[in-house]
């Protein structure tokens, strides 16, 4: 999904099919992403809606990989590859009007930051960035 992290950076991944009977598992790894930094329990929810909206609004996906890279300052999540066409026009078209609650409005809410790559397949992957505060 990306190049290889740094020495002071782990990885943590996860294939997983897509379906709410599967939800529990993504939330289970989340929870254990957010214990190992010391995140709180807002910042561990910020993520899990991030990742929980970003995979309702790519549609008929048969599965996901999620990548978690973590560093001592924050936590990059990798999601996909996903079906370029509702992801795509939720984040890279034109911002959305003000009080539309779309997916990129919700991503800038609660993630520092996130962008789109593309995958060897031509399918894309999202990067979202959760910064970690002082411990």
């Amino acid at each position: 999904m990306s190049a290889l992290p740094s020495p002071d950076v782990e990885l943590v991944e996860l294939e997983t099919p897509i379906g709410s009977e599967w939800e529990p598992v993504f939330r289970l790894v989340l929870g254990g992403v957010a214990d190992r930094l010391g995140l709180g329990f807002e910042e561990l929810d910020d993520l899990q809606l991030a990742v929980e909206r970003l995979l309702a609004e790519a549609g008929a996906q048969r599965s996901v990989k999620l990548a978690f890279e973590l560093a001592h300052d924050r936590v990059r999540t990798h999601v996909g590859p996903l079906s370029e066409a509702p992801i795509s026009a939720a984040l890279q078209g034109p911002p959305p009007a003000p009080g539309e609650l779309g997916l990129r409005r919700v991503l800038e809410t609660v993630v520092d930051s996130f962008g789109v790559e593309e995958s060897d397949g031509g399918e894309l992957v999202v990067r979202l960035e959760k910064l970690v505060g002082p411990r």
